[in-house]
């Protein structure tokens, strides 16, 4: 069996990932399946694709039609007339057997054009609230797979459950992963917090932490921070500032317990790697998505939902209640756990193959 599958993911990394996942376990486990790529024309699009060592097809696109107002909605509007002859003509020059779409504003003009030629196509939704174009599919006849048992407002007979496809990190010892990131000297004892970065209020996780990181019951903690200066540095005495890491299983890695936003994608990486976590969902988000995806998780996943007020009493009290989870030693094993990386990418793959 040979054929060609086509991957339609942009906008974030929440969408592009994903999409890599699966496309990475296509190449291992169907290599006769061969796997392209469409992405938008936002800069971190093409940086994301770029450090997976992937050349996508792009489309002159850089937001959704459905989202903002005024010159900028019109723009935006305007813009999908050339995207919808682009993917056409990408469609046509591929000739995939199946189009998969990833959600974000990228793949509107390609379910619309996938549809006016007929090629066999289903959206992934990788958050509990369905983005609009996955409604639109949905609406449309389109099958729809969810990251989660939730993909509202779609109603339950019209959706499949998959999970959301993630990488299969390749764990390494702690020691290993503090020397890779370029961390000082030796890797010190005690419980290892990993921070995702995010502003809460009036304050960002970065002071909180810092505000926390002096308590006496914090005395023997590490706190590592990514993606929040140009290089290593070390903020306090136990508070590590990491620029943009791209190989998150350096702080996986490391991590015993981890803060995070409401992204389907970094809470299926949680999950399937068996990290109580902190789950504080960013309230931008739209149609309050990841309050959804927070609540779906934690039906699953021991851990903890923190709405993000109380300042730093109310993030000193979440945090030891999390490190109690970890200490009850009772969290999802990898090995056991429903959403393993590997069975989700198996589980998409014996949704489409019939396609082939």
């Amino acid at each position: 069996m040979t054929g060609k599958l086509l991957l339609v993911a942009g906008g974030t990394g929440g969408h592009i990932w994903p999409a890599i996942s699966f496309g990475r376990w296509i190449g291992i486990n169907k290599p006769e399946i061969s796997v392209s790529y469409i992405c938008g024309n936002r800069p971190l699009e093409l940086e994301i694709y770029t450090s997976a060592g992937i050349e996508p097809r792009q489309l002159k696109i850089d937001g959704s039609p459905l989202a903002g107002g005024g010159l900028e909605k019109l723009r935006r509007i305007w813009d999908q007339f050339p995207a919808f002859v682009d993917s056409a003509a990408l469609i046509r020059s591929e000739d995939p057997d199946f189009v998969l779409l990833f959600g974000g504003y990228v793949s509107f003009p390609v379910l619309l054009a996938s549809r006016m030629l007929r090629k066999p196509a289903a959206v992934h939704e990788q958050n509990a609230y369905a983005g609009k174009v996955t409604r639109m599919a949905s609406g449309m006849g389109v099958d729809v797979f969810s990251g989660w048992r939730e993909c509202i407002p779609i109603q339950a007979s019209r959706y499949t459950r998959i999970g959301v496809p993630v990488r299969d990190f390749a764990i390494m010892s702690p020691e290993k992963a503090w020397t890779e990131l370029g961390l000082p000297g030796k890797l010190p004892e005690g419980p290892k917090l990993l921070v995702f970065s995010g502003s809460l209020g009036s304050s960002s996780i970065k002071d909180l932490v810092m505000k926390i990181s002096s308590m006496a019951e914090f005395s023997g903690w590490t706190f590592i921070l990514p993606a929040l200066s140009q290089n290593v540095e070390k903020a306090g005495e136990n508070v590590f500032i990491l620029p943009k890491i791209w190989k998150t299983e350096l702080l996986y890695s490391l991590a015993d317990l981890a803060v995070v936003r409401g992204g389907g994608s970094t809470l299926t990486e949680v999950s399937v790697l068996g990290i109580p976590s902190l789950v504080v969902p960013w309230r931008g988000a739209a149609d309050n998505h990841q309050y959804h995806n927070a609540v779906s998780f934690l039906s699953e996943n021991r851990g903890i939902l923190w709405d993000g007020k109380g300042e730093s009493e109310a993030f000193a009290k979440n945090i030891m209640r999390l490190y109690d989870i970890l200490l009850d030693n009772k969290n999802i094993r990898t090995e056991d756990n429903d959403n393993c990386a590997g069975r989700i990418c198996e589980d998409m793959w014996l949704a489409i193959s019939s396609n082939f």
